[in-house]
């Protein structure tokens, strides 16, 4: 004969711990007690203000037991009876019925303190019906809440704990490009025309370097580009260019331009005072000004 399939058992699902914290028991009780007072000392549900009308009490005084008389009940059932091993052997599921029970003691608790200070009750199963009735409508909600504040803890310190284990994880290192990049080899003694803010603009061998001729703010250079001329504008002042080139042969002919001597072609003197000519740029004379003539004398006079 077949066998038919077995349901799954209730008490494979996982424990209920979310009470097992003393500090989860405690907070517990406080909220619910203090929600409980507050709800009957605003709202007066069952028309609760009318049942204790010429008592010798006053009607907070009333509320203020009820509390403690549901306190007492949590308390019980929270520690006194916690160690039971079904206590400690109920799943998620059947926790359930463990609030159920509190309801019930909770409520039993209440008829009786209630029977013992006033004359208009009894300790009768009526009576005891229609107080777990109205214990049942206002205990659960602040237990509820207690309870779903507790499980959005633990989530959530859970999530910071596996945050914590996943920083602490090494991170490999990255992969090494499968195609390595050669460095840029630059000819011996190549000059690195820089710009103001200290970056390379252009490079040129010294041998290939003509002139410099100030434009504003910026430098024009010149240099050979095989058998052509070529200029490149760079941001730079001329008196830095100057302070650079003077040690590669470069000297300053006018305010405006600063010259490679091993490129002028021509130095001479016309109506309008002293010129030269660089190399390649014939069409270009250069003049020299009084503050700078004698090195090109003495170069070449």
């Amino acid at each position: 004969m077949k066998s038919l399939p077995t349901l799954p058992l209730i008490a494979d699902q996982p424990r209920f711990s979310l009470l097992d914290p003393v500090r989860n028991r405690i907070e517990l009780i406080v909220f619910c007690s203090v929600f409980s007072f507050c709800f009957m000392y605003i709202f007066l549900p069952f028309n609760i203000n009318m049942w204790y009308e010429g008592q010798h009490l006053p009607l907070v005084t009333f509320f203020g037991i009820f509390t403690g008389c549901g306190i007492l009940g949590l308390t019980i059932s929270q520690f006194l009876l916690a160690g039971w091993k079904i206590r400690r052997r109920l799943t998620n599921a059947t926790y359930l019925f463990w609030l159920l029970g509190e309801i019930v003691l909770v409520a039993s608790i209440v008829t009786l303190v209630d029977v013992l200070l006033t004359d208009t009750f009894f300790f009768t199963w009526s009576e005891f019906v229609s107080t777990l009735r109205y214990t049942a409508l206002i205990m659960p909600l602040p237990y509820m809440i207690s309870l779903l504040w507790f499980f959005s803890r633990e989530k959530y310190r859970q999530l910071k704990s596996l945050e914590n284990r996943v920083s602490q994880i090494p991170v490999p290192p990255a992969p090494v490009a499968s195609t390595p990049v050669l460095p840029v080899i630059l000819p011996d003694n190549c000059l690195q025309i820089k710009d103001e803010q200290g970056k390379t603009a252009l490079s040129v061998h010294p041998a290939k370097l003509l002139m410099i001729k100030a434009e504003d703010n910026y430098v024009q250079v010149f240099y050979r580009n095989g058998t052509a001329v070529s200029k490149e504008l760079v941001r730079v002042s001329l008196k830095k260019m100057e302070t650079q080139l003077t040690a590669n042969g470069f000297a300053r002919a006018h305010r405006s331009y600063l010259v490679n001597l091993s490129k002028v072609v021509l130095f001479k003197k016309n109506s309008k005072g002293y010129f030269l000519q660089v190399e390649g740029m014939e069409d270009t004379p250069v003049p020299v000004s009084g503050t700078y003539l004698p090195v090109f004398q003495s170069a070449f006079g």
